[in-house]
């Protein structure tokens, strides 16, 4: 056959016609060793130099990231007033360091993620600090400044308001174990309402937010229960390294506690346990003082309606003479003892004046001191 010419007159020839073949390509590459060696060369080069650069990008991302965190804590420190002692601190900013990470600041955003941190170094703190009530206020505006939108803010006030609502009526009445976990509380809340999780990855919906804060609360009441806090000098850290048989005397007097407030006062024990569970350990100590003396207590109230008898009576236990005032005052308080143990139980000794005391509980406590019933002040 032959060759086809073209339109220019010129032959074509059979390479045109015919692809090169593969052992053609072969040679080529085996006729240039070199120039294939420098391409797959210049290939792995162009991968490792990618891969620095990224490197380096993320070193540069963890160190941005890493500085605006920082300036917010210490803006957030600053703004709740606390720790202003160097010492104090770099101890913060170390717990902080190593605590935070990229990815807790891109589910739940830069402030949720630095006012958790804050919570768990006070939680996790030898000094076991206790927020005070403007504290908690400002730390809970603090963490509602985390939510990023004005959309997410708006959505949050009615839950927000609760909050501050509940701080406000009961965070004075609440015991210490409550008052230590309420931080931490808060800091959960609002991460539910920013990721629809809580800082442990918790799913929770926005519907079920007001069980999950009840639920928060009775939880970490009882968590160190003040009763057994409070009830003749037991420890209020117990531990996992506390005694196992001092554990269960202590167990034993919490029960002999809450029988005797039953005898008081006529309630349920789950009730008195729930209500043990709300105060402060100081008013638990108070109660649980009456209760040790319960029969003293029975005795005087027998006594009480005839005056002289009583006088008489209480001067001689106690070895020492009485003022007619505080005979007076100890009349009155024998005769109130269940009311005195019910209010303390409900928390209605709500402090009055200037002074912050409530004058009824004052004057109550005043009569079952000068009968030795509970412990003098110092």
């Amino acid at each position: 056959m032959g060759f086809v010419i073209a339109a220019t007159g010129r032959k074509k020839s059979w390479r045109e016609f015919h692809p090169i073949s593969c052992w053609e390509i072969d040679g080529m590459k085996r006729s240039h060793p070199d120039k294939h060696k420098r391409s797959t060369s210049k290939k792995r080069n162009i991968y490792h130099d990618e891969q620095e650069r990224k490197q380096r990008k993320e070193r540069k991302d963890t160190l941005n990231y890493l500085t605006l965190a920082l300036k917010d804590l210490n803006y957030c420190l600053n703004t709740l007033k606390i720790n202003k002692d160097t010492q104090v601190r770099q101890k913060i900013n170390e717990f902080f360091e190593q605590a935070i990470t990229p990815e807790g600041i891109s589910t739940y955003g830069e402030r949720i993620v630095t006012m958790n941190v804050i919570a768990d170094f006070y939680f996790s703190s030898t000094s076991r600090y206790i927020f005070s009530q403007p504290e908690l206020y400002d730390f809970l505006t603090l963490a509602t400044q985390g939510l990023p939108t004005e959309q997410k803010r708006a959505r949050a006030i009615e839950r927000v308001f609760m909050i501050y609502r509940d701080i406000m009526e009961n965070y004075q009445t609440s015991n210490d174990s409550l008052r230590f976990n309420y931080p931490k509380i808060i800091v959960d809340v609002i991460a539910i309402l920013h990721a629809g999780e809580d800082t442990s990855g918790k799913r929770v919906g926005v519907n079920a937010l007001d069980e999950y804060y009840d639920s928060r609360k009775i939880k970490e009441s009882s968590e160190v229960t003040s009763a057994s806090a409070a009830a003749v000098q037991i420890n209020p850290t117990l531990t996992a390294d506390f005694p196992a048989d001092q554990f269960e005397k202590d167990q034993i007097r919490e029960e002999q506690l809450i029988e005797t407030i039953v005898q008081i006062t006529g309630r349920k024990n789950k009730d008195i346990r729930e209500s043990l569970a709300k105060l402060h350990s100081s008013d638990i100590k108070k109660i649980s003082d009456l209760c040790a003396n319960y029969n003293k207590i029975e005795k005087y109230c027998k006594l009480a309606t005839n005056p002289n008898e009583f006088r008489d009576e209480l001067e001689k236990e106690l070895g020492r003479k009485l003022t007619d005032n505080q005979v007076q005052r100890a009349t009155t308080s024998i005769k109130k003892v269940r009311k005195y143990v019910e209010n303390l139980l409900d928390g209605k000794f709500v402090p009055h004046g200037s002074h912050g005391i409530n004058h009824i509980k004052h004057n109550l406590e005043y009569g079952y001191q000068a009968m030795d019933l509970i412990e003098h002040k110092r």
